[in-house]
C-alpha cells in the first residue's frame, strides 16, 4: 500500500473510534479561527500528529510543520500533509526542520520541546498571538528564557494540567514503551528486573505499567523524596550510584546523558536500553557508537553495541523516544493531549493574553474532558 494511502486508512480508522476528533474538527470548521494566521507547528510526524493537523487545517489559515526528530518521523504522514496543502520540513538534523518554520514568521505556534521557541527568540522573532508547549522539557526550557528576560509573548503551559500529568504521562507512554519493547524483542516482562531513571510523571508512568506487567521495578531518582514516593508505589528505590543488576534500564529523566558510557560500562551483560524522555541524548548513544568496538543491527530499530570495556548492550530506537519512534500504545492519551493542544491555540486567539508563561485554565480541559466522555 502507498504510504499516504497508509496514513489515510489509519486516519479513518482512528476517526472511527475517536469520534471526538471529528467533533474539533467540525467545530474549527464552523469558527475558522486560524483564517489569515500562519500557523507554526513542531512535532513528531507520526500518525497521531497527521489527525491532529488534518482537524486543525479545517480552521483555515497557512500551517507550516517541522519535523521535532528525524526518526520519529513517517515519511507516509510527510507525503499525507503534503497532499491535503501543509508545507512540511522533515529536515535531515536535529534542528534544521525548524528553521524554514521560523522563515514563516508564524503567528500562533504549538511546540514540543521548544525547540521552535528557542530558534524564534534566537532570530529575533516572535509569534504575536502566542505559543502552545506541550512537553515538560520545552516548559523548563521556555523558563530558562523566561529567567533571561527573552520571554516577550505568551505561552500556554498545558503540560503541567491534569490531564497531562494523570493521561498521558502515565497511561499514554506507559503502555506504549512496554507495547513497543516487546514488539522490538520478543520478550515480556514478567519477572524481569527494569530500572527506570527518572521519577516524574513519565518515569511513574513507566514503573507502574512495567509492575503491572511482572517486572520488579527498581527507580533512580537523584531527589530522594521522589524515591521515598517510588517506594510507597511499590517499587524498589535506589541510589543514582547504587551497583545492582537490571535487565532493562529506560531514561524519562529529561536530562541529558541521564545514562552515561561510563555508567553503561557497569551494566550487565546485553542489557537493554531504552529512552522514554522527549530528549534524544538521555542515553549517551553517540558516544557509545564512537567507542564500541562491534556494533550489530540486529534488527529494525534494534542495535547491539560491544562497549569498550567489552560487555555489550541493546540499544531499542536509537535513544529517541520509543513509543513515539514505534508509534506504540493507546492512541487516545496522544489524541486527548492533542484536541487539548488544539482548543488551547484557538484560546491564545480569542484575546491578548500576558507574556510570559501562561498557566492553562480549568476550562480548556474541562472542554477536553466533555469531548472525551461517553454521552
Amino acid at each position: 500500500m502507498p504510504s499516504a494511502s497508509r496514513v489515510q486508512y489509519e486516519l479513518a480508522r482512528i476517526q472511527t473510534f475517536f469520534p471526538a476528533l471529528t467533533a474539533l474538527g467540525n467545530s474549527l470548521a464552523a469558527e475558522r479561527p486560524f483564517d489569515g494566521l500562519t500557523v507554526g507547528l513542531n512535532m513528531h510526524l507520526t500518525t497521531l500528529t497527521a489527525t491532529l493537523v488534518r482537524e486543525l487545517v479545517l480552521g483555515g489559515g497557512r500551517f507550516v510543520v517541522a519535523a521535532a526528530n528525524p526518526a520519529t518521523t513517517d515519511g507516509g504522514v510527510v507525503e499525507y500533509l503534503r497532499d491535503i496543502g501543509v508545507e512540511v520540513h522533515p529536515g535531515t538534523g536535529r534542528s534544521d526542520a525548524q528553521t524554514p518554520v521560523v522563515a514563516a514568521s508564524p503567528d500562533l505556534v504549538g511546540d514540543v520541546g521548544f525547540a521552535l521557541g528557542d530558534a524564534m527568540i534566537a532570530a529575533g522573532i516572535r509569534p504575536r498571538h502566542g505559543l502552545v508547549e506541550i512537553t515538560g522539557t520545552g516548559v523548563a526550557r521556555m523558563r530558562a528564557q523566561a529567567a533571561h528576560g527573552a520571554l516577550d509573548f505568551p505561552v500556554l503551559n498545558i503540560n503541567d494540567g491534569r490531564l497531562k500529568k494523570a493521561i498521558e504521562n502515565r497511561h499514554g507512554v506507559g503502555e506504549g514503551l512496554w507495547s513497543a519493547f516487546t514488539t522490538l524483542t520478543g520478550q515480556h516482562l514478567a519477572g524481569r528486573r527494569v530500572r527506570v531513571i527518572g521519577y516524574g510523571r513519565v518515569g511513574a508512568g513507566v514503573a507502574g505499567y512495567a509492575k503491572s506487567g511482572g517486572a520488579v521495578v527498581e527507580v533512580v531518582d537523584r531527589d530522594p523524596v521522589r524515591r521515598l514516593i517510588a517506594r510507597f508505589d511499590g517499587h524498589v528505590p535506589v541510589a543514582p550510584d547504587a551497583a545492582t543488576n537490571p535487565q532493562v534500564v529506560v531514561t524519562a529523566s529529561g536530562a541529558r546523558n541521564a545514562l552515561s558510557l561510563a555508567d553503561i560500562g557497569r551494566l550487565p551483560e546485553d542489557t537493554v536500553l531504552i529512552n522514554a524522555g522527549h530528549n534524544a541524548d538521555e542515553i549517551d548513544v553517540t558516544g557509545l557508537a564512537d567507542e564500541a568496538t562491534e556494533v550489530d543491527h540486529i534488527g529494525p530499530r534494534v542495535v547491539r553495541y560491544r562497549h569498550p570495556k567489552g560487555g555489550h548492550v541493546v540499544v531499542l530506537g536509537g535513544g529517541s523516544p520509543l513509543n513515539i519512534v514505534m508509534n506504540a500504545g493507546s492512541n487516545e492519551p496522544v489524541l486527548l493531549h492533542f484536541t487539548l493542544l488544539a482548543l488551547g491555540m484557538r484560546w491564545l486567539l480569542a484575546e491578548p493574553r500576558p507574556n510570559g508563561e501562561v498557566r492553562l485554565p480549568p476550562s480548556l480541559e474541562q472542554d477536553v474532558a466533555r469531548l472525551w466522555l461517553p454521552t
